[in-house]
C-alpha cells in the first residue's frame, strides 16, 4: 500500500471511532446529530486526498505546503511539519487556499456539500501533513 493510502487508513478510522462516540448535548436546542448526508465517504476522500497531494506517494507535498504558505498560513503548517501539536486551520482558510471553485468542482462531482468539504478538509489536511513528515521536516525528492 503507499504511504498516502496508509495515512489515510489511519486518520480515517480514527475519525470513525470519534464518530461512534456519543457527543455531548450543548444545550435544550441540541437535536439529533446531523447525518451524514451531503458528506464525503471515505472512498471520496481517499480519491480527493490522493488529487490534493499528487497520488500514493504525496508528490505534491511540497506544494500543497506552500499553498498554505503563499496564504499567509505559514505558522499552521510549520507546525505540521514540524513535531509537536498541529495548529487548526478553518474552512474558510481551506476554501482561500484550495479555492472556492475548485472545491465547488470536487465536491459537485462527488455529490458533497462544498461546506462540508473544506470542513472536513480542514480536519484531516494537518493530520495527514503531520503523517507524511514524520521527522519535523518535508523529505527532498
Amino acid at each position: 500500500m503507499d504511504i498516502l493510502g496508509q495515512i489515510l487508513k489511519q486518520v480515517l478510522e480514527g475519525a470513525a471511532q470519534q464518530q461512534q462516540q456519543p457527543a455531548p448535548q450543548r444545550g435544550p436546542q441540541a437535536g439529533p446529530q446531523a447525518g451524514p448526508q451531503g458528506m464525503p465517504s471515505a472512498d471520496d476522500l481517499s480519491e480527493i486526498f490522493g488529487q490534493i497531494f499528487g497520488g500514493g506517494e504525496a508528490q505534491k507535498l511540497p506544494d500543497v505546503v506552500k499553498q498554505f504558505e503563499d496564504k499567509g498560513l505559514r505558522d499552521q503548517v510549520d507546525s505540521w511539519v514540524r513535531t509537536g501539536p498541529n495548529k487548526p486551520v478553518d474552512r474558510r482558510q481551506i476554501e482561500d487556499v484550495f479555492g472556492q471553485r475548485e472545491l465547488e468542482d470536487i465536491a459537485r462531482k462527488r455529490n458533497i456539500d462544498r461546506e462540508q468539504l473544506a470542513e472536513v478538509l480542514s480536519r484531516y489536511i494537518p493530520k495527514i501533513i503531520d503523517e507524511l513528515t514524520p521527522s519535523g521536516q518535508m523529505q527532498r525528492r
